[in-house]
């Protein structure tokens, strides 16, 4: 009886974690805007589990099966809603129903502005956001009830750990494999049916698991939900397919979309191709010669530097840019791209097949990672639109490509450059706060206003962007125009500005998709949504079922830091699944130290508190980037302890408090939700920078403290 009971903690502790990342996987991809705040999903999951431990009414694990298979038809379902003046598709369009809402640029959005569609986009999320929280109600029960089951408290939540690090390593693992989250929701659903004893119960659950896989199955032969040309990448899902029916100016290939959303195109850019459609681009272009000659930006580069010796690629896609500077005849090439099935899709697909030529070097890794750690000089470095469409992480409202476009990135870059080396980075500049905010960090770390100009092409290059210029030496930059005067001609008749009165990006403030440091309306409408919620499920009825304000305190101070954690790892190691990975994986390894630490009684709760201070008031003293001065094991342990030092001592508070707690799942749950407040809190990080929140952690532990000293827990 007693193994059991630790086999069913270890089951559902598995299973919290590993469902939980596969629910906001699925919703963040198939329901773009949650792609952007991921961390809302996330804040589902943890009130649905919070209170589920909390309440006293029991539910059966057949319900978070019957859920499950819910929100897999709310993400497949293809229904269309005709409104009066409003159209969209159920669930999958809250996308276009929000945008109004959000301060922030997204993607591909429509440009229209419904107060029906916010109100019904805004019901839509709340919907999803109940359901996702309903799933986890039972298993947030059936985990409190087995904490509670532990005679050992301190086992009893070490065995909670483990369990979650072995659950978020074969989700990993899982990922980098590409099996579709969607399957992998099925297996969850099986073992959740393991756990249920009820015959009655049982059934019920393996009619959901009948329903999703159907719901799922192929439709007709050859035509499953997920076409073959999917495949769902470490980061995000990816869809190919062949261009066709090109117009005669525009190049053949593929079309690379990732989460739903159009990316990119894998186009020949071959001479050999592009003579084929001469007339057809002349006809295009009519008589412009000059527009002819430059509006390929792929190739544009190398007008500026002809016959490079070292590029450098940051961001190089399905290999468009590759191609083009392997048909330059650039000596060397080093292409940077974080996602490894985008390089393969590149290898296997490109009509030019760069990425297999001997000249092209390629790194799989986040491209500001890759600054940080070059050492060679490059004489062009090009910098593509990199936006994934995703965050870096499902704790953190970072996107994958925010560090790269910041004044230390660019300051990084400008370092690695020849003395009469380029860079060249090119993006879509949607929103003219976009453009601002590019210009003026280039103009701080360069020292003057670069070339800014738009590159079009109506499809015969590709789409296109802003380019921007800057040259180490703005001298050498002169002195190309000035020997190129048709290339100085074609910039000047596309010339660009931008009001430059505006916030450079750094790597406090790295959010260039927001207008202005401020709090986003749609970040605080969702704020109003949870906190209207826990109004109405009552605080009173709360603290009747246990609810402990210590415990809500430190949930909000653990996501917070943890939110400090991600984004600091970042700028050490990389924006990579690797480093999210690992430095979640060092945290809950610290955790584990702590429960031994209190466990053999090396340091009292009051001492732990002291030290949790000392090392959090350490991180708003010590500057990150004396750690990026260190390289190789040095590096990795320094930077290590000193991110996750607050954890162990934050983890020997909470095992001294739990450990003396009589209802473990009661303040378990206190914590979970205490952790959704931290993670609505995150928004403040738009208007303060992130480094700021450090303060917010200290305060909330600082509360945690007053109120265990109230219970007088320093007493136990």
């Amino acid at each position: 009886m007693f193994k059991q009971n630790y086999l069913k903690l270890f089951l559902i502790s598995f299973l919290f974690l590993f469902i939980e990342l596969l629910v906001i996987r699925v919703v963040s991809t198939e329901i773009r805007i949650f792609a952007y705040m991921s961390n809302l999903v996330l804040l589902a999951i943890f009130t649905g589990s919070g209170l589920g431990m909390l309440t006293k009414k029991k539910y059966s694990l057949s319900l978070s099966v019957l859920f499950f298979f819910l929100i897999s038809l709310f993400l497949v379902i293809k229904y269309i809603v005709r409104l009066p003046n409003l159209e969209f598709k159920l669930f999958s369009g809250i996308t276009e129903l929000l945008a109004p809402l959000s301060e922030a640029y997204i993607w591909m959005q429509v440009e229209t502005f419904s107060k029906t569609g916010i109100i019904i986009g805004l019901f839509l999320t709340l919907t999803l956001f109940v359901i996702i929280a309903f799933a986890f109600v039972p298993i947030g029960q059936f985990l409190g009830t087995s904490l509670n089951a532990s005679k050992n408290p301190l086992l009893g939540y070490s065995i909670n750990i483990v369990a979650s690090l072995i659950g978020m390593w074969i989700f990993q693992t899982l990922s980098v494999l590409e099996v579709s989250p969607f399957l992998a929701i099925v297996f969850g659903q099986l073992l959740l049916i393991y756990l249920i004893k009820n015959k009655n119960e049982k059934i019920l659950a393996v009619a959901g698991v009948l329903a999703t896989v159907v719901l799922l199955a192929p439709k007709s032969a050859g035509q499953p939900f997920e076409q073959p040309n999917t495949f769902w990448s470490p980061y995000q899902k990816l869809i190919l397919s062949r261009i066709t029916n090109p117009e005669r100016h525009q190049p053949t290939g593929w079309f690379l979309e990732t989460n739903n959303v159009a990316y990119m195109g894998l186009l020949s850019l071959s001479p050999e191709d592009i003579n084929q459609r001469m007339f057809a681009i002349e006809e295009v272009f009519l008589k412009n010669s000059q527009d002819i000659e430059f509006s390929n930006h792929y190739s544009l580069p190398y007008k500026f530097k002809p016959q490079p010796k070292e590029v450098l690629i940051i961001g190089g896609g399905g290999g468009n840019d590759a191609a083009a500077a392997y048909y330059a005849e650039a000596k060397n090439i080093t292409v940077v791209e974080i996602d490894p099935t985008i390089i393969r899709l590149g290898k296997k697909y490109h009509p030019d097949a760069p990425y297999l030529k001997k000249n092209v070097k390629i790194v799989i890794d986040d491209g500001r990672a890759f600054l940080q750690k070059a050492q060679k000089k490059y004489d062009l470095i090009i910098m593509s639109l990199a936006d994934s469409h995703t965050t870096s992480s499902s704790l953190t409202n970072l996107r994958l490509d925010n560090y790269l476009y910041t004044k230390q990135s660019l300051q990084k870059a400008k370092n690695l450059l020849t003395d009469d080396g380029l860079l060249f980075l090119s993006f879509e500049v949607t929103r003219p706060w976009i453009g601002s905010r590019i210009q003026k960090t280039i103009e701080d770390v360069f020292g003057y206003q670069p070339k800014i100009f738009e590159v079009r092409s109506k499809g015969a290059f590709g789409w296109g962007g802003i380019i921007f210029v800057a040259s180490k030496d703005k001298q050498e930059l002169d002195k190309i125009l000035n020997n190129n005067l048709k290339l100085a001609s074609f910039i000047n008749k596309h010339r660009l500005t931008y009001n430059t009165k505006i916030n450079p990006l750094t790597d406090d403030w790295p959010y260039h998709y927001l207008d202005k440091p401020r709090l986003p309306l749609i970040h605080l409408f969702t704020a109003f949504i949870i906190g209207l919620g826990m109004t109405i499920f009552g605080l009173k009825n709360l603290k009747a079922n246990g609810f402990s304000p210590a415990f809500f305190f430190l949930g909000i101070g653990f996501m917070l830091f943890e939110f400090q954690n991600i984004s600091k790892s970042s700028l050490l190691f990389g924006t990579t699944w690797t480093t999210n990975l690992f430095i979640i994986t060092g945290v809950l390894i610290f955790i584990l130290a702590a429960n031994f630490a209190v466990y053999k009684k090396i340091i009292s709760l009051r001492l732990g508190f002291v030290l949790l201070f000392t090392t959090l008031i350490s991180q708003l003293l010590i500057p990150l980037d004396l750690f990026n001065q260190l390289s190789g094991f040095i590096k990795l342990v320094s930077s290590v302890l000193f991110l996750c030092l607050p954890h162990f001592f934050s983890g020997i508070v909470f095992a001294n408090l739990y450990t003396h707690s009589k209802n473990k799942a009661a303040v378990f749950g206190s914590n979970l939700l205490g952790s959704v407040f931290g993670g609505l809190l995150e928004m403040f990080s738009f208007l303060l920078g992130i480094q700021a929140l450090v303060y917010f952690v200290i305060s909330f532990y600082g509360l945690g403290w007053l109120f265990a000293q109230k219970n007088n827990c320093f007493r136990a």
